[in-house]
Formats: C-alpha cells, structure tokens, sequence
C-alpha cells in the first residue's frame, strides 16, 4: 500500500512538473500542422504553373512541404509521447485511489458476509 501511495505521490508530482512541457509540445504541434498550410501557400505562389491543380502538385513535391511534413511528424510523436505518459500517470494516481477506497471498504467491513 506504502509502494501505490509513493508512485501515485510521483505522479502526480509529474503531472504537475510536465504540465508546462505538454503546452509547449502542443503549441509546437499547432505550429506544425499550420505551417504545412503556409508552405504549401507559398510553393504555389512561387510556382510557374498557371492552374492551381499544377501549383498544388509542385507545391507538394517541393521539400520544403517535405520538411514542413516531417517536422509535423516529429512534433506530433513528442506531444503524443508526453501525453500517454501524463495519462499513464493519472491512471497510476486512479489506481491508487481504487487501492485505498477498498481498504477503506474493508477495515470498515463492507462486503462481508458477517
């Protein structure tokens, strides 16, 4: 019991200590997916195509819609690594919370059959 109230103390320490990480991995990623956008509107402007179908397709050929993409990646996997970790750690501080409500069950003897 000393064990599950020690990691739930830990987590929710880290919930606490990552809350500012995740903000800033989530404004990364915002970042992200919105410069694909802005990449993408400047390769077509910057195209010698004359249909926007063309400009579009050299847009998404370019590399800097590539980089754009792969950085998109990169962020996203940083900002879903630090979320499964932060939900792992309210599952831990959840089970910490079942652990004590049945032992205060038990001392105070629901579910006995006496």
């Amino acid at each position: 019991m000393h064990d599950a109230m020690n990691k739930a103390q830990k987590a929710t320490q880290y919930l606490i200590d990552s809350a500012a990480e995740i903000a800033a991995a989530k404004a990364d990623l915002t970042k992200a997916e919105n410069m694909l956008r802005v990449v993408k509107a400047m390769a077509m402007k910057h195209s010698d195509e004359k249909s926007a179908a063309a400009q579009e397709r050299e847009a998404y050929a370019s590399q800097q819609y590539l980089s754009a993409v792969n950085e998109l990646a990169l962020v996203a996997g940083e900002y879903e690594k630090l979320r499964a970790l932060r939900e792992a750690a309210k599952q831990q501080i959840e089970f910490w919370r079942s652990l004590n409500a049945n032992q205060r069950a038990a001392e105070r003897g629901y579910g006995s059959a006496a």
